[in-house]
């Protein structure tokens, strides 16, 4: 059945729809950023708004939270899969309780938090609770790649005289690889995305990363004159970062995906 002609036309029907209908908003949004004054609603957009700092600080964030969560997850993984301590499951399915706690529900604590530890206006007000709130999940996923990974490995390198350390970072992390880099890549889009707590714990628009950009052209649109086609470049500019990255870090997404769900 799977392999038969009818099958696979209607599979190939059933994307294409798919498709388009994911399209064309992106589509409709990139011909809308062209009417009226066409390119110039670009340079209406880097003239109002000096966009580099936040560029700056959307870099900053994004790059601090992937250091924190390829450094915790990574080792969390190895050990959840690999080593034996007492109440490993339990703490494993406690940590993965934290994908049920939808993020509105924690702004207030993490802002009283930040506004203790005075890292409200700076990047740091993101990079942690975004490397916190990314590690759940990034956990599951690397915790299914070293799964898949033979415990043979383990065994030889112990024969060998490798203890864990070298072990961890000389045989089972470059086979993870392909693992690390789809947690980096949903990561790196979660982060660059993100725009409730970006909008609560940066109040100063000279440092708020590049998500609140088009929500500030929004809400100035009425005081400056802006048409609906700048804001449509606004747009354009915030998600060309993420198009051009995901463009090429797809196929790491379909390796992370497939590989990442098979246990060996």
């Amino acid at each position: 059945m799977r392999n038969s002609l009818i099958y696979k036309v209607f599979g190939q029907i059933i994307c294409i729809i798919a498709t388009v209908l994911f399209l064309f908003p992106l589509i409709l949004m990139l011909i809308r950023s062209f009417g009226g004054s066409g390119i110039y609603n670009y340079v209406k957009v880097f003239k109002a708004v000096n966009l580099v700092p936040n560029f700056v600080t959307s870099l900053i964030v994004v790059f601090g939270t992937l250091l924190i969560v390829s450094l915790v997850a990574t080792l969390a993984a190895f050990a959840f899969s690999k080593l034996n301590f007492t109440y490993k499951k339990l703490i494993y399915y406690m940590v993965l309780t934290g994908m049920m706690i939808p993020t509105s529900a924690l702004i207030f604590p993490l802002f009283q938090i930040i506004k203790g530890l005075g890292l409200n206006n700076t990047p740091f007000s993101l990079i942690f609770p975004y490397a916190t709130l990314n590690c759940c999940f990034n956990l599951m996923i690397l915790k299914n790649y070293f799964d898949s990974l033979p415990n043979e490995l383990l065994e030889a390198a112990k024969i060998d005289g490798a203890g864990t350390t070298r072990t961890f970072s000389t045989i089972m992390m470059p086979l993870a690889i392909p693992g690390l880099a789809f947690v980096l890549i949903q990561t790196f889009l979660s982060a660059w995305n993100e725009l409730q707590m970006a909008l609560i714990f940066i109040n100063d628009t000279k440092v708020q990363p590049i998500s609140v950009i088009p929500l500030r052209f929004t809400q100035t649109a009425g005081v400056q004159g802006f048409p609906l086609e700048v804001m449509f470049a606004a747009l354009v500019v915030c998600l060309l970062p993420i198009a051009v990255f995901y463009i090429f870090g797809s196929r790491f997404l379909i390796t992370g995906l497939t590989q990442g769900a098979i246990k060996g």
